[in-house]
C-alpha cells in the first residue's frame, strides 16, 4: 500500500457537520497515511480536542482581513514537508491554499471537499464564482450529494469531469438505537416530557436558514389543526437564540418546546425522541446530524433541500416536505403515525450510510487503496 502525507485545511473547527466529517475521515485514514496535519484558519476550534492522536493540529487564525501569516505558514509547511495531497474543506480554504502555492515549484494534489449548496448571502454567491474561476486543470472536487454536484456545476459553470460524489456517512456502531428504553425514560424525565408523548427533535445551529421559527409555527399547527400534542426538542445554539427563545414564549405552547442547548453527546436526546426533523429553507447539503439520528433509529422528516431526497426514501425511513408550516406539520404527523421500526431504520442507515463505505471511497480517490 502506498502511504501518503495529507494536509487538511478548514476554515474553522466548530461543532458542525463538515468539521465532524473531517475528524472522522482523518482518524480513519491514520493506518493508511504516513503523516496528516489539520490546519484551522480560525481560533474557533471547539472540536480540536477530538482530533485523533497522531494527527498534528495547527491553528492559524487571521488577525485581520489582510493578515498573510496563515498563507506564509501553509506555504512553509508545504515547501518543507511536501504533502502528497491538500484536502480543502470548502472553497475559502482552497482560496487560501492557492495564495500559499503562488510561485512554489512543488504543487501537491489539491482536492476540495465541498459541503455547501445554495448560499445565504449574495456576497458568498459571487465569491464562489470567483473561486470557481481559480480552479486549475488538476484541481478536483468531492461533492457530498449528487444534487449538490449538479447545482454547483450548473451555477458556477465548473466542468463535470472535476467532480466525484461521495455521500456523507456515520459510524453506525456508535450511533445506534437504545434497545432497553432506559435512556429514553431518563432523558424524558429530566426534560419533563411524559413517557408516552410524541417527541420531535431538531438538531441544528440557531441560524436564520435553519428555520427554527417555522418549526415552532408548525408545532402550533400540529396541536391546533391536527390535534397532536407533540413536543419539540431543540438541540443546538447560536446567534438567534434570543429570538428563538422569544418565539417560544410567544407561541402559546411554550411548555411543549424544550431547548436543550449545545450538547457534546446528542445520542441520549435522539433516544428520547420519535422523529428527527430539519425544516431548513435552504443551505442543507447532506446533513450529518440527520444521518446520526437515522442510525439511532429515528424516522426522518426533512425539507426537500440539498441531498435530502438521496437520504430519505418516503414511506421507508421517513418523509420529505417543503419549508412551509403546514407541509412540515402534515409530514410530522405522518412520521408520528408511521409503523417504522427503529431496528429497520438503523439497518437502512447501515446499508446505505455506514462510515466504512465513505472511507473506502476516499481511499480510492486518494490512491490509498491496496
Amino acid at each position: 500500500m502506498n502511504k501518503k502525507k495529507i494536509l487538511y485545511i478548514t476554515p474553522a473547527l466548530p461543532v458542525g457537520g463538515a468539521e465532524r466529517f473531517l475528524l472522522s475521515l482523518s482518524g480513519a485514514l491514520i493506518p493508511d497515511t504516513d503523516k496528516q496535519w489539520i490546519i484551522s484558519l480560525s481560533n474557533v476550534n471547539v472540536l480540536a480536542p477530538e482530533i485523533t492522536p497522531g494527527i498534528e493540529f495547527i491553528a492559524l487564525p487571521r488577525r485581520s482581513k489582510f493578515d498573510l501569516k496563515p498563507v506564509k505558514e501553509i506555504r512553509r509547511l508545504i515547501k518543507t514537508e511536501q504533502p502528497d495531497i491538500v484536502f480543502c474543506i470548502n472553497f475559502f480554504s482552497y482560496f487560501v491554499l492557492r495564495c500559499a502555492l503562488f510561485g512554489l515549484r512543488y504543487k501537491p494534489r489539491t482536492i476540495i471537499s465541498y459541503h455547501s449548496t445554495e448560499h445565504v448571502s449574495r456576497k458568498e454567491h459571487w465569491l464562489h464564482h470567483l473561486y470557481a474561476r481559480l480552479l486549475t486543470k488538476r484541481d478536483e472536487i468531492v461533492a457530498v450529494s449528487q444534487r449538490q454536484a449538479d447545482y454547483t456545476i450548473r451555477t458556477y459553470r465548473i466542468p463535470r469531469r472535476k467532480f466525484d460524489v461521495v455521500l456523507n456517512c456515520v459510524d453506525t456502531d456508535y450511533w445506534k438505537p437504545d434497545t432497553t428504553g432506559s435512556v429514553r425514560s431518563r432523558v424524558r424525565q429530566q426534560l419533563g416530557i411524559p413517557e408516552d408523548a410524541p417527541v420531535i427533535i431538531l438538531t441544528a445551529a440557531f441560524r436564520p436558514e435553519k428555520n427554527h421559527a417555522g418549526g415552532i409555527r408548525a408545532l402550533k399547527l400540529l396541536h391546533e389543526k391536527y390535534n397532536c400534542r407533540a413536543y419539540l426538542l431543540l438541540v443546538g445554539d447560536g446567534v438567534l437564540r434570543p429570538a428563538i427563545e422569544a418565539a417560544v414564549l410567544g407561541s402559546g405552547i411554550s411548555s411543549y418546546i424544550k431547548l436543550a442547548g449545545l450538547q457534546k453527546d446528542v445520542r441520549p436526546f435522539y433516544q428520547a425522541a420519535d422523529i428527527f426533523t430539519l425544516v431548513s429553507s435552504r443551505v442543507e447539503t447532506f446533513s450529518i446530524a440527520a444521518l446520526e439520528a437515522m442510525s439511532c433509529g429515528l424516522t426522518e422528516v426533512l425539507t426537500d433541500v440539498g441531498g435530502a431526497a438521496e437520504m430519505v426514501t418516503p414511506g421507508v425511513n421517513g418523509f420529505l416536505c417543503v419549508a412551509e408550516d403546514d407541509s412540515i406539520a402534515q409530514n410530522w404527523l405522518k412520521g408520528l403515525n408511521s409503523d417504522f421500526r427503529k431496528e429497520d431504520i438503523h439497518a437502512y442507515a447501515y446499508t446505505h450510510f455506514r462510515k466504512e463505505k465513505m472511507v473506502s471511497s476516499y481511499k480510492k480517490i486518494f490512491g490509498l487503496a491496496s
